[in-house]
C-alpha cells in the first residue's frame, strides 16, 4: 500500500506498528505522528518511526491513513487531516461509534474510507477485526486493506450496519472471556489448587480448546459432546451452567455491549 501514515501511538497505534513491523514492512514505508511529545521520543527509540511534522504533513505523505486516535479527538484530528486528503488516498479508522459518514461529515469532502474495529489481541497478531468500507473503495484496493491489516490477527469483511455487533464480540468479547477465565482459577484455588497452578491449567485447557477447535475446523458443540461422557463429571457441570442460564446471559452480555456501541455512535 505504498506510505502508510499512522495518526495517534497510544496502545492501539503502537500495538499496530509493532505487528506491521513484525511482518516485514519496511520502516521506510511507514509514517507516524503523536501530538504527545514524550510518546514520540518513545516511540522513535523503540521503533526508529519516522515522524511527520503535523497531521496534514502526514496526510500528505501517505497513501493510507490509519486513524489511531480517541473518538473524542475525531473532529479536531480528521479537520487537520482534511485539506491534505483527496481520493487517491484511503482513510482507515479504528475509532469505535465513529461512522462513515461521520468520517465524510468532518473531512468535508467525499473520501474512501474503511472503518475497522480491532480488539487487544492485536498486540500479539491474534486479534480480530471487523472491516467495512464505503462504496468509492475498488475491490482491489479493500483487498490491499485487508491484506495490509492481516498481521493484527483475522481480518472478517462485515457491513457498517454489523460493526456494533463486531465492537460487542471482538472487542468487548475478550473481556468476557476472561471474567470467565478468572472464575475458573478462582474455582481452582476453592478446590484446594495452589492459584499459580489453577492458573496454568486453566489457560492451557483454554488454549489447547481454541487449538483443536482451529486444527479440525469442527463446532464447538460438536467438541463439546466429545469431552461430555454419560454421567461423567463434565455432564454434572453443564447441568448447573444450563440451570443458572449461562448461555443466555452470555448473549444477553453481547446484546449489552451492542446496545451500547450503538448509542456512542449516535
Amino acid at each position: 500500500m505504498k506510505k502508510v501514515g499512522i495518526l495517534g501511538l497510544g496502545n492501539m497505534g503502537e500495538s499496530i506498528v509493532r505487528a506491521l513491523l513484525n511482518a516485514g514492512l519496511p520502516k521506510k514505508e511507514l509514517l507516524a505522528y503523536e501530538i504527545k511529545s514524550a510518546r514520540t521520543k518513545a516511540m522513535i527509540d523503540s521503533y526508529g518511526l519516522e515522524m511527520a511534522d503535523d497531521p496534514p504533513d502526514l496526510a500528505r505523505r501517505s497513501d493510507s491513513i490509519i486513524l489511531a486516535v480517541k473518538p473524542q479527538d475525531a473532529k479536531a484530528a480528521i479537520s487537520a487531516l482534511s485539506p491534505s486528503v483527496d481520493q487517491s488516498r484511503i482513510v482507515i479508522s479504528i475509532m469505535a461509534g465513529i461512522t462513515t459518514s461521520s468520517i465524510i461529515s468532518m473531512l468535508e469532502k467525499p473520501a474512501k474510507v474503511v472503518r475497522i474495529m480491532p480488539n487487544i489481541c492485536i498486540a500479539v497478531g491474534e486479534g480480530a477485526l471487523g472491516i467495512a468500507a464505503n462504496y468509492l473503495l475498488s475491490k482491489d484496493e479493500l483487498e490491499s486493506v485487508v491484506a495490509l491489516l492481516a498481521p493484527l490477527g483475522r481480518v472478517v469483511e462485515v457491513t457498517e450496519e454489523q460493526m456494533d455487533a463486531v465492537t460487542a464480540l471482538g472487542a468487548s468479547g475478550p473481556a468476557f472471556f476472561l471474567s470467565f477465565l478468572e472464575a475458573m482459577i478462582d474455582g481452582g484455588v476453592r478446590m484446594g489448587l495452589p492459584r499459580d497452578k489453577a492458573h496454568s491449567l486453566a489457560l492451557q485447557a483454554v488454549k489447547g480448546t481454541v487449538a483443536m477447535l482451529e486444527r479440525e475446523g469442527t463446532h464447538p458443540t460438536l467438541l463439546k459432546d466429545r469431552i461430555t461422557s454419560p454421567g461423567g463429571t463434565t455432564i454434572a457441570g453443564l447441568v448447573i451452567l444450563d440451570e443458572r442460564g449461562f448461555k443466555g446471559t452470555t448473549v444477553r452480555a453481547l446484546e449489552a455491549a451492542q446496545m451500547r456501541a450503538r448509542e456512542l455512535s449516535k
